[in-house]
């Protein structure tokens, strides 16, 4: 079995005394959730994420919210060979104008996280925001 990691972000902003996360639908598979990719050569994991942040929607970091990420684990195939598939992701308070990567992101969109569990596909996502929600500050 092949195994693949990758980081991403959780990303939120706290809005009218509320917090909201900010998703975007990946263009190959055509999913809601959170950005992230593979870490470059020398990357921490917590540069990975926070640098695919930036590519994937131009935001920024403000403030990690929590020192440890939250991980997920699933598999699925891909040309003919399953995948086990690793994704930590960092919950972070993030700012910015978001200008989304044309190439790898179709659409993207803050909301409020009731809202944002519904919209998120998959399962695994779902609960990773379930469980950044529980960590959050004032919630």
């Amino acid at each position: 079995m092949q195994k693949d990691e990758s980081f991403g972000v959780v990303p939120l902003s706290k809005e009218r005394g509320r917090w909201e996360v900010f998703l975007i639908r990946h263009k190959r598979s055509a999913y809601w959730g959170f950005p992230k990719g593979h870490a470059e050569a020398g990357e921490t994991s917590e540069e990975a994420a926070f640098r695919e942040l930036k590519e994937e929607t131009n935001l920024d970091c403000v403030r990690l919210l929590e020192k440890e990420p939250l991980v997920e684990q699933y598999q699925f195939m891909m040309e003919g060979k399953r995948v086990s598939k690793t994704v930590s992701y960092f919950i972070a308070e993030v700012a910015g104008t978001v200008e989304l990567q044309k190439e790898e992101i179709e659409d993207g969109m803050w909301a409020p996280l009731p809202d944002a569990l519904r919209q998120i596909t998959h399962a695994e996502g779902k609960a990773i925001l379930a469980a950044a929600q529980k960590k959050l500050p004032g919630e």
